[in-house]
């Protein structure tokens, strides 16, 4: 039997950090299964779903390198279908329709712990001028139970699951249908998705039973936030389209998400090929993962810093985030000598412009540094202007030799030029960045600024 997983959101907002995970797991079971991984948007709510929200989470999911093996499926062009398996239920005696106003609803739900209607086994006499609903005949007895392959053996008392409605009085399908149906269809051997679906799962598998197919379920913990609850959108997280615009690499933020929940021995990092040849359904947990930032820019710089500088150079130009695209600045030189230091490709951004700029802005506290020792300004422009062979060597020999002639420590001539070459008191070797913006534009930024 061939292995194949789905991922399956509602387009009424961008794909977040839970939603992406899940795509993850799905991606990266199926290939570890020699399976396929398919797409399906679930676009059947017409008024929460847009079209542009579709396309940011198939521009996410491209982003992060989660391939799907098929042309993404739209769930709407199914409705036909939804609906015939909907009435065929009726035929086969597993479905019926129901006549009842919301407000009759109401009140039977008070009297009743599990709801049946009246119309559950009449066939006879129905009304022919009143909008009904379709709902399943849920068991009337016994228990509904799933194997699941992350939370073990679960039932629940057929009690507990009313009769429930599977096409609305406008003929619509609802989710617990329509996505039991393509699920069906698209021929998925292994449902995994959130535990919060566990609910949804139950009633979904009497549906499953209804046309004889009998997928495997694995339900995965859900993220909780730092006061370890469920993460909401008071929690304001991040899609996958502002941590990439943030500068977040895709290679890090995959890496996070497969940890948080799985793992495999005490193995931290994992390219696309480790995480396909150890991934395990075993290997997840059953506790709730944590959102943690932290860990997220640390993953981030170790990708950063163990790239190759003109892939990140070919980030930072899709992301539009080199400003003076005409420049005659080294930028991959620049991102060598940063990006052991750096968090995001933002951070780089930065760096970069802010060597590429002539004139700076300083606060107070920088401004005194400056006055403080403008006096030793023209000696250190003469000492520079003095250079011939302009390298980082020899700029660092010049440093040396100006420190041992003032008597002064680093900081204090350290501190002044580099606030007056990148604006900052902080950063990388001043040597190496002056070796890269080249004498000329160095002298004219001392002088200038300091």
């Amino acid at each position: 039997m061939t292995v194949i997983t789905r991922f399956a959101p509602s387009p009424t907002g961008p794909l977040h950090l839970g939603g992406a995970r899940t795509a993850l797991f799905n991606y990266i079971y199926a290939k570890s299964q020699n399976g396929k991984f398919k797409l399906r948007i679930e676009d059947t709510d017409q008024v929460r779903n847009k079209v542009e929200t579709s396309n940011s989470i198939i521009e996410s999911l491209d982003w992060l390198g989660i391939k799907y093996d098929n042309t993404p499926l739209y769930q709407s062009k199914n409705l036909k279908k939804h609906q015939e398996i909907a009435y065929s239920f009726i035929e086969r005696g597993l479905a019926y329709k129901c006549f009842h106003s919301e407000i009759e609803l109401e009140d039977m739900r008070k009297i009743n712990k599990k709801f049946q209607s009246k119309w559950r086994d009449k066939d006879k006499n129905l009304p022919t001028d009143k909008k009904f609903c379709i709902r399943i005949k849920s068991p009337d007895t016994g228990y509904t139970e799933i194997l699941d392959n992350i939370q073990g053996r679960v039932k629940i008392d057929n009690k507990e699951i009313d009769d429930f409605i599977i096409l609305r009085s406008d003929a619509s399908p609802t989710f617990l249908l329509s996505s039991a149906v393509d699920d069906s269809l698209m021929l998925v051997s292994d449902i995994i998705r959130g535990d919060d679906h566990l609910t949804n799962s139950f009633r979904q598998k009497i549906i499953f039973d209804s046309l004889d197919y009998h997928p495997r379920f694995s339900h995965i913990p859900l993220i909780h936030n730092k006061d370890n609850q469920k993460l909401s959108k008071r929690d304001n997280v991040n899609s996958i389209i502002d941590y990439k615009n943030k500068g977040f690499m895709p290679e890090s933020l995959v890496n996070y998400l497969i940890r948080m929940g799985w793992s495999h021995g005490d193995q931290e990092f994992f390219s696309n090929k480790q995480m396909i040849s150890n991934f395990s359904l075993n290997g997840i947990g059953k506790s709730p993962s944590m959102i943690d930032e932290k860990k997220l820019y640390f993953f981030n710089n170790h990708y950063i810093k163990n790239s190759n500088d003109n892939k990140i150079l070919g980030y930072l130009e899709k992301l539009n985030l080199i400003k003076n695209t005409d420049s005659q600045l080294n930028h991959a030189g620049l991102i060598a000598i940063f990006k052991e230091r750096a968090k995001t490709l933002l951070e780089i951004s930065n760096f970069i412009d802010s060597v590429e700029q002539d004139y700076f802005s300083y606060d107070e506290s920088q401004k005194k540094i400056l006055d403080k020792t403008r006096s030793i300004k023209n000696l250190i422009i003469n000492e520079f202007t003095g250079i011939e062979n302009w390298n980082e060597y020899i700029i660092h020999e010049s440093i040396e030799r100006l420190l041992k002639k003032l008597q002064l420590n680093f900081k204090e001539i350290g501190q002044p030029l580099r606030l007056s070459i990148t604006g900052t008191i902080n950063g990388p070797s001043i040597s190496k960045i002056m070796n890269i913006i080249g004498k000329e534009k160095v002298l004219k930024k001392i002088d200038s600024n300091w």
